[in-house]
């Protein structure tokens, strides 16, 4: 019986042994091969980091070159704007200068009997009259009194005109002492007085006329042809 429990023991004993041995024998080589594995997988790592750190470095540098590009663009199509923006204005601005003056010509009713002489419209009445009666002559007529505004002016109308003087639009009736034109309530733009013209001062109803391309002063109540200008729209 002890015999029998001896080899049992040793039985054991030689199993235990054996299966230490199997199990000890792979950790060992683990263990020694870990040192290595470490360093290996450090290095990768290494390695990783570095070539991650160089592609965020490309990609930062790609998208800053894109937002230059896209910022230089952006630049570009705002002064294209701009200068599309500008010219549009001109232009709407061009059109409404041009709609303003054809709304004026159509409004522009031109008199029957006035003719064209020069860039403004008259009309010779050679039925005399003085000053006052022909003012309101021409008014009904749809005109005024001619203002003439330059030499050049004064001799192309009175070329058309037949011999002998006409009333036009100055006079010191309302203003004693100065002359005015009734349409713009100012001193005349223009004056060629006669070389015979008196010195002395202006008194009340002195009114111009124009006789042989001059200007003579004459009492308002004299009576004598005049000159009828159609409305203008610029003066």
């Amino acid at each position: 019986m002890l015999k029998y429990y001896l080899s049992c023991a040793l039985l054991a004993w030689t199993s235990w042994e054996v299966l230490a041995n199997k199990t000890s024998t792979p950790q060992s080589r683990t263990a020694s091969a870990n040192p290595l594995l470490i360093d290996q997988v450090a290095l990768y790592q290494q390695q990783w980091f570095a070539y991650n750190a160089v592609k965020e470095n490309e990609l930062q540098e790609k998208v800053a070159r894109i937002e230059r590009t896209i910022e230089g663009r952006l630049m570009v199509l705002q002064k294209k704007m701009n200068l599309t923006v500008h010219d549009l204005q001109a232009t709407l601005e061009k059109q409404r200068e041009d709609t303003l003056e054809k709304l004026r010509i159509s409004r522009r009713i031109i008199p029957e009997k006035f003719k064209k002489i020069g860039n403004r419209w008259y009309f010779f009445e050679n039925n005399e009259q003085n000053w006052f009666s022909a003012f309101n002559t021409c008014r009904r007529k749809g005109g005024h009194l001619a203002t003439i505004y330059n030499g050049k002016e004064l001799d192309e109308v009175f070329a058309h005109a037949l011999p002998g003087a006409y009333w036009i639009d100055i006079n010191s009736a309302y203003s004693k002492g100065q002359y005015t034109s009734t349409l713009t309530g100012r001193e005349p733009p223009y004056f060629r007085w006669n070389n015979k013209k008196k010195s002395e001062k202006i008194g009340y109803n002195k009114c111009v006329t124009v006789y042989t391309r001059k200007m003579f002063t004459e009492d308002c109540y004299s009576k004598y042809f005049f000159l009828c200008q159609a409305e203008q729209w610029e003066l």
